[in-house]
């Protein structure tokens, strides 16, 4: 395991990446928001002219709340309440440095929970940062709102990665 571990660790170091526009990246990630939400994306994004991006991803949530037998959370009352999204985001350029970018993240997306269809719009800030290898992090700050659900507002936190396919 350690092997493997160390053989993947080495070539996503070694991956050869340009800089510049047109870059296409496979990215995850996962954080919490507020109302005692978990939520996880995976989408692929396009940069285009002037380190704009677009992205089209897969929003994965579930809305937890304390079990009130126990007063804690547990495996049933942690999956009470999931909700899938897909859709897209237009992400305009604020500020490009050396290796970062911060940029707004304007989006929509429709989907499904417990009580059927959802839609949602999404606005908030996406802040990243490129490794030698191509390889970015990158931290979001999302507010949803969401029409046809239980919770109308999300907001919060998510950590990624994004990996490059050029």
């Amino acid at each position: 395991m350690k092997r493997i571990l160390l053989i993947l660790s080495l070539s996503l170091a070694v991956l050869p990446s340009v800089a510049g526009n047109g870059d296409k990246f496979f990215n995850l990630s996962a954080g919490w928001q507020w109302k005692n939400t978990v939520n996880a994306i995976i989408g692929f994004e396009a940069e285009t002219k002037y380190h704009n991006a677009w992205e089209m991803y897969v929003d994965l949530s579930t809305a937890y709340e304390k079990c009130p037998q126990h007063g804690t959370v547990d495996s049933k009352s942690f999956w009470a309440y999931k909700t899938f999204g897909i859709g897209g985001a237009y992400k305009p350029l604020i500020y490009r440095g050396k290796n970062s970018t911060l940029r707004w993240r304007l989006g929509a997306d429709l989907g499904a929970n417990r009580r059927g269809f959802q839609a949602s719009l999404d606005l908030g800030f996406e802040y990243a940062y490129s490794l030698r290898s191509g390889i970015q992090l990158f931290v979001m700050q999302k507010n949803d709102f969401v029409f046809w659900t239980r919770d109308h507002f999300r907001n919060g936190v998510l950590i990624g990665v994004k990996f490059p396919l050029n």
